[in-house]
């Protein structure tokens, strides 16, 4: 008993010694880019990575897409992550690329507002290839790479008092200069990128950096006016490059980074080429007077798309031409654009600057292709929340809506993100959105209660007016079958004996401007609803109405994984989506058809989605019309 009671006393004491544990604060202090690396691409890895930039922190994560889990350093441990990559605190990182041109290295590269400048952050080190001045690399044996860790060196040391102790945190220490100086009783802290620290080092006192990003032990005070600095390095380089990187892109061969720089000389952005190797910049694009381009994607056939948010324009860029290939005159300044290309022709996708619309146009001859053949003139899908970017999906994929025969549908579409956090996903051809898997359509009961989709009102009417059922559906009201026309709205249709019609109000689509006469087919100004008022025996009157309600039947991905109408992963506000995907097969012996011991069954295409709002990324399916994954 005895025993029992001093090994508990003994773990009492073992545990109050512990330093206390932090809570989790979360990776992302708000994500505002990403990018990913393909293992066909090139680099180390055998499934696909996606980093992460923070707008606030500076620091980029590492992601483990496939596996869906940050990155490890050891794949069966998965609570040891690699370590991410610092920039900074006092970064704000706009973009982001990654690039691997060989198995032995990956650097990434990100835009910087604060410093206005272009950062290269080595993430692994070929040590064959390292600057010499790259200490990490002194103890290499062989030819093997290295992942990048953080390194000090004393620039001047304190004359009234013993600096000792010193150390950092690969992670969260980056490249910058500390400068440490005294007021003859304490000292203040300031990293060149991290910042002036909260608190000020004491004398005899530990002191460390936010998030360890340096620590040391002074023995004294110092004498005001005192100073000294510390250099620690983790590899990254600043470049300059006229201003502030505000997006990103890497050529297909990863040769040249087209940036987009918002220049300091003329608070105007640029389109840049910018040579990785020799860290130079390799031109401008000469775009036409008063562009300001925006937006960046890549065509399937390797030209750079540009999208304009000042001029009603966007712009194809051979790699590293210094002139528009082709520029696509469009109605309106775009927010985004995309493209995609098949045997039946190019299409070209964009968004207006208001972001409340996708439109799709013709790329060779820019003429708009129309959405809705139900409403005159060309159309497009029309959105109650601003798109926050669009992203063409390569592959084809199953489809969560079905054919007339009952059979998922295959095939490639553009998705988009939502100002909410939802993305949804508009077919290649039509622009018309995916389907949820019975599409648009009245609600049973929608409309009030029971077992029919039509609510109705005629108080003192023996024999009313009736709306036609339709055989098909037996449903009172045809929705648009294009999903995106129709919006999940209530609707009201109601007698005006002043009129000697009825009129017709959406809850968000607004009182319409075609009333709808007896006996004849309505067609609501947009095309969404459609319906035929059969006359009953007694005129009709005043306050008799007819109410339903329409779901939109669009597939979308909303975070919910459970079905229980809340998020578990929640992306609102949105960046821009990015693309990829992995292969998924079953193992098999050295030697079969696939060559690896790989039965390969299917590629998946994905989406990696940074939501600034709630500082958490989504890994979207649309096979399933889902937000699979999130991490926090």
């Amino acid at each position: 008993m005895a025993g029992q009671s001093m090994t508990l006393l003994t773990m009492l004491l073992v545990l109050g010694a512990c330093r206390r544990v932090e809570p989790y604060a979360g990776a992302f202090d708000v994500p505002v880019a990403a990018a990913v690396l393909q293992p066909e691409v090139g680099g180390p890895f055998e499934e696909p990575v996606g980093v992460i930039a923070n707008g606030h922190g500076g620091q980029i994560v590492q992601l483990a897409l496939k596996q869906a889990r940050f990155l490890t350093d050891d794949p069966t441990v998965s609570f040891l992550r690699t370590h991410q990559l610092a920039t900074g605190d006092a970064r704000l990182l706009t973009s982001v690329a990654i690039r691997s041109t060989t198995t032995r290295a990956v650097t990434v590269w990100a835009g910087d507002a604060a410093e206005q400048t272009l950062l290269r952050v080595p993430w692994i080190v070929d040590c064959d290839v390292a600057a010499p001045d790259y200490a990490p690399c002194d103890d290499v044996t062989g030819d093997a790479p290295v992942e990048a860790r953080a390194y000090l060196e004393v620039l001047s040391r304190p004359q009234s008092a013993t600096l000792s102790g010193v150390g950092i945190k690969t992670g969260w220490t980056t490249t910058e200069t500390w400068t440490v100086t005294s007021d003859g009783e304490s000292w203040s802290v300031r990293g060149s990128r991290s910042g002036l620290q909260p608190h000020r080092a004491l004398p005899n006192e530990e002191f460390v950096a936010l998030d360890r990003r340096l620590e040391f032990l002074l023995d004294g005070p110092g004498e005001a006016g005192e100073a000294f600095q510390i250099k620690t390095r983790s590899g990254l380089s600043e470049h300059n490059v006229g201003g502030s990187p505000l997006a990103i892109s890497l050529t297909p061969d990863q040769s040249l980074l087209a940036l987009i720089v918002h220049m300091k000389s003329d608070d105007r952005p640029a389109l840049r080429w910018y040579d990785p190797v020799n860290r130079a910049l390799a031109g401008d694009v000469a775009l036409p007077t008063g562009a300001w381009p925006h937006r960046m994607s890549w065509t399937e056939d390797g030209r750079l798309l540009v999208a304009d948010r000042d001029l009603p324009a966007a712009y194809e860029v051979d790699p590293g031409a210094l002139a528009p290939a082709e520029t696509h005159a469009l109605p309106w300044p775009a927010l985004d654009v995309a493209t995609l290309s098949n045997e039946s022709g190019r299409r070209l996708y964009a968004v207006p600057m208001d972001g409340l619309s996708f439109w799709l146009f013709d790329r060779d001859t820019d003429a708009p292709l129309d959405v809705n053949e139900s409403a005159a003139g060309a159309q497009g899908v029309q959105f109650t929340t601003p798109i926050q970017g669009i992203e063409a999906m390569h592959l084809p994929y199953l489809m969560t809506e079905f054919t007339d025969d009952q059979v998922r549908r295959t095939g490639r579409s553009v998705a988009i993100s939502l100002w909410i956090g939802d993305v949804v996903f508009a077919h290649e051809e039509t622009g018309c959105l995916v389907q949820d898997s019975l599409g648009p359509r009245t609600l049973i009961g929608g409309g009030g209660t029971g077992s029919t989709d039509v609510n109705t009102e005629f108080a003192g009417s023996i024999a009313p007016p009736v709306l036609e059922t339709n055989g098909a559906s037996n449903r009172h009201v045809i929705v648009n079958s294009c999903a995106g026309i129709a919006q999940t709205e209530g609707w009201e249709v109601r007698f005006d004996q002043a009129l000697g019609a009825w009129t017709v109000d959406g809850s968000l689509s607004g009182l319409q401007r075609n009333l709808a006469s007896e006996n004849q087919r309505y067609l609501s100004d947009d095309g969404s609803v459609s319906f035929t008022i059969r006359g009953g025996a007694s005129p009709s009157r005043d306050g008799f109405s007819f109410t339903f309600a329409i779901n939109d039947g669009v597939a979308r991905a909303d975070g919910d994984i459970e079905g229980d109408g809340s998020r578990d992963v929640s992306v609102p506000v949105s960046g821009d989506p990015v693309y990829f995907f992995y292969r998924v097969g079953l193992p098999g012996p050295v030697g079969d058809h696939s060559g690896d011991g790989f039965y390969p069954i299917d590629v998946r295409p994905l989406l990696l989605v940074p939501g600034a709002g709630a500082s958490e990324v989504g890994r979207v399916d649309p096979q399933e019309a889902l937000i699979d994954v999130g991490w926090q």
